[in-house]
């Protein structure tokens, strides 16, 4: 009997170091002291999560079951990792610190001194609840720390303590407890008919139970609600209506954090149940494949035409994360392996981009005096550029441009697409293109916006005023006044100071962009350990 590896202690050391941090955030009463012990967890966490990865394809890619406590299966709790998981957890770690740093100057402006410590507190629970729904190999635990996600993420949107992020908070918390309670009807109707929670005897019993021709309505009814309960929480169109709010009122970090982790833990849950639980084959027998294919193109399609329509940084942005959302169950609804491994790579794509995008815009948010709408940004790029750069490279991601980090996922989306039928392959690809032409549509003018000098703008905003004087006279008296109210506030915002330029935004910036550019050009490594993950599921 050949000695287990220290290093596969590791999941379960992450687990319980964030949970301790938990614990004692409450009693740091200086934020920034919170904020140092925090990114500290985060950055041990992720070594140690290095070195798991390392360790496991250096034994050829295997998946590790670990058992909690003293009691074996079927009635013990138990975690499994492998490659995926490991390269899964890594990435976690590194957007949620960068998150922090990119919009650590909006932590401390949004939120009260007294409170900061807490919201470190709520940021070590959601590392633990997403390594635990990483890692899980438990039905039951994954369900415990769903709710822990759930009310973690409401605390970290709430945190910025105004009326609107109340508000969005409470549609947020409704919608995610109906995903909950879906999610949770499922799982027990599920023991109900297996007896099993583990993710492996579940499979077996399903298995037994599909080859017997048992319970073939109430198993199709729970694949249902789960998927359902999935699909809401991960904001899947039609059930993305609490998203635009949550992650538009947020502070920066927390709407960077919630669009590039939160919803993806979910969705790794469902990937995980897919291959240990339910089976790529019994699903596409079920047809639910092909109902994850329907409402990921959707999806995919709807969350860009509500994107287009906003004109608000924030709003526009998470719009664009319910289009790739649709992406990613477009992925698994191909019922294919290529369509799997595509998915998991958006993920991570998708992980460094989208935060990116949302601490770029608080950057320049805070040039432009605190201001979301697009008028109001107009040469804000100018002012802080490193912003402008971030946020012109995480557009051209978004729309797939080569050498980015958007742009290999649509093309093994496309490969699994051709593997598939003839249906697969015209849905798909018809997708993909109106997708992106969307993403351009409503990406490139937010560019060209706050890259476009200001000072034209109120030229021709002045010559036409003067036009409209001359040929009107006086009885426009109360509109030129009001013009030229309009005109002081816009002269007050281009004497704006230029904002201060943190060095925690320097280095979020530039690690940010570096991963995109690696996800972009050095894929293929990249998506062999997804393979070798995916194959040991």
């Amino acid at each position: 009997m050949h000695e287990i590896p220290f290093v596969y202690n590791f999941p379960f050391f992450c687990i319980i170091l964030t949970m301790v941090g938990g614990v004692i955030m409450p009693f740091v009463r200086n934020g920034w002291l919170a904020q140092k012990i925090n990114m500290a967890i985060i950055a041990i966490v992720g070594g140690l999560n290095v070195a798991l990865l390392c360790t496991l394809l250096a034994n050829g890619g295997e998946s590790v079951t670990y058992m909690m406590g003293h009691f074996p299966a079927p009635f013990g709790n138990e975690i499994r990792f492998g490659p995926l998981e490991a390269i899964m957890a890594i990435s976690f770690c590194l957007v949620m610190g960068m998150s922090i740093l990119g919009g650590l100057k909006d932590i401390y402006h949004d939120i009260r001194p007294g409170k900061q410590n807490l919201y470190f507190l709520m940021i070590n629970l959601l590392l633990c609840s997403l390594l635990a729904l990483i890692y899980t190999n438990d039905m039951f635990t994954a369900y415990v720390f769903i709710e822990i996600n759930t009310l973690v993420a409401c605390a970290i949107v709430m945190s910025k303590d105004s009326g609107e992020t109340i508000v969005a908070t409470i549609r947020y918390l409704i919608m995610s407890l109906l995903g909950s309670g879906l999610f949770l009807m499922g799982l027990s109707m599920l023991y109900g008919i297996t007896g099993h929670l583990l993710m492996v005897p579940l499979q077996d019993s399903i298995k037994e139970m599909v080859a017997s021709g048992q319970y073939a309505i109430p198993l199709t009814v729970v694949v249902g609600l789960v998927s359902l309960g999935i699909a809401i929480k991960s904001a899947l169109y039609p059930f993305h209506s609490w998203l635009p709010g949550a992650h538009g009122s947020a502070t920066t970090s927390s709407s960077a954090i919630l669009s590039g982790l939160v919803l993806k833990g979910y969705i790794i849950l469902l990937i995980k149940m897919v291959y240990r639980v339910f089976t790529p084959e019994i699903l596409a027998e079920l047809q639910i494949t092909n109902v994850l294919l329907v409402f990921g193109v959707a999806g995919m399609i709807m969350g860009s035409v509500k994107a287009l329509k906003e004109r608000h940084i924030k709003r526009m942005i998470a719009y664009s994360s319910v289009a790739q959302i649709g992406y990613i169950f477009m992925g698994i609804g191909l019922g294919s392996t290529v369509g799997i491994v595509a998915s998991c790579f958006h993920i991570l794509a998708h992980a460094f981009t989208k935060p990116m995008l949302f601490c770029s815009a608080g950057g320049l948010v805070d040039a432009a005096g605190h201001q979301y709408e697009f008028k109001k940004l107009r040469g804000t790029a100018l002012k802080n550029p490193l912003a402008g750069i971030a946020f012109t490279i995480g557009s051209l991601s978004m729309i797939g441009i080569p050498l980015l980090a958007g742009f290999p996922p649509k093309l093994y989306f496309s490969t699994g697409a051709i593997q598939g039928n003839w249906f697969q392959l015209g849905v798909v690809l018809t997708a993909l293109a109106v997708s992106t032409v969307l993403n351009a549509l409503y990406y490139l003018p937010a560019v060209i916006n706050m890259w476009t000098p200001k000072k034209s703008q109120e030229t021709s905003h002045g010559d036409a005023h003067g036009d409209a004087h001359d040929a009107h006279g006086d009885a426009h008296g109360h509109a030129d006044e009001l013009a030229a109210v309009e005109e002081h506030e816009d002269e007050h915002e281009e004497t704006h100071e230029k904002p201060r330029i943190t060095v925690s935004f320097v280095v979020s910036m530039v690690i940010f962009i570096a991963s995109n550019f690696a996800l972009g050009i050095f894929y293929e490594p990249i998506i062999n350990i997804i393979q070798q993950g995916v194959s040991v599921l």
